[in-house]
């Protein structure tokens, strides 16, 4: 007996509110940035703002603290750095995903989301939830999305 063909219906179409259009413009930068670097035939390199005590500074109008302007450098053909590298594209390409969808999840949600073997290795994306958080949060403020 043969199958009946399923109907889907035709999804409609994501509404993206004006913080989500901010961030899809942001992760475009980005990736336009990285690219950029990558077609000039220099090393792809992230700055990411850094989140330490020497970087912050108290405003005394507002009475708030803020993060200062220094930076750490994330370079791809850097051995030591190109794991978080490739885990920092993957976070803000799992974030684009989810924005794509109009769906939204926990800190947790996107680790799973994000974890696997890369392929044609034996080597896991992320080791576990200590590993995925702190990367989570530097495309945070990378993005300026807090």
């Amino acid at each position: 007996m043969a199958k009946k063909p399923t109907r889907t219906e035709p999804k409609a179409p994501v509404v993206l509110t004006s913080k989500d259009k901010k961030t899809l413009s942001s992760l475009r930068n980005l990736a336009g940035k990285v690219i950029g670097t990558a077609e000039t035939g220099r090393a792809p390199y992230l700055d990411i703002p850094s989140r330490s005590l020497s970087n912050v500074k108290f405003n005394q109008s507002r009475k708030i603290i803020e993060m200062g302007s220094g930076t750490n450098r994330r370079e791809l053909f850097n051995l030591s750095q190109a794991k978080a590298y490739m885990q920092t594209c993957l976070v803000g390409s799992g974030c684009k995903q989810l924005i794509d969808q109009g769906k939204t999840t926990s800190i947790r949600g996107l680790f799973y989301l994000l974890k696997h073997t890369i392929k044609g290795t034996s080597e896991e994306t992320f080791q576990d939830q200590a590993e995925c958080d702190p990367v989570i949060e530097d495309v945070e403020v990378m993005l300026d999305t807090l």
